[in-house]
């Protein structure tokens, strides 16, 4: 993909989305979320057009995707269903040990999880 082709596709999100941002009436919260989707994937896409995501393994981008994913899922539970902050502080925790212990099985550091789709690096 050429520059002009790529600074023309980044005008035209970006003003689509300052046009939503702009003129679409909506929860500040579900602008922030969808503003975050999409620079996420914009980043994404720019890194797949200049060939970075082609440079770097398969099962690296896989783990990168998969923790943004559960990022983006654990800031959607803390921030939009009501419970306890003890019970939050809980989830949390569970959910971060057991992206540590998924991650050190990933890369091959820990033995003896069943391995995910994503290989060993």
């Amino acid at each position: 993909m050429d520059l002009i082709s790529l600074v023309v596709v980044l005008i035209v999100v970006g003003m689509l989305l300052w046009l939503v941002n702009s003129y679409i009436p909506m929860e500040a919260r579900i602008k922030q979320i969808l503003n975050t989707v999409v620079i996420i994937a914009v980043i994404l896409w720019v890194l797949n057009a200049v060939g970075v995501l082609g440079v770097l393994p398969r099962a690296l981008v896989s783990v990168v995707v998969a923790l943004i994913v559960v990022g983006m899922l654990l800031w959607l539970v803390n921030s939009y269903i009501p419970m306890e902050a003890r019970i939050k502080q809980i989830l949390n925790v569970v959910v971060i040990i057991a992206v540590v212990l998924w991650l050190l099985s990933a890369f091959g550091i820990l033995g003896g999880l069943p391995k995910l789709s994503v290989g060993r690096l």
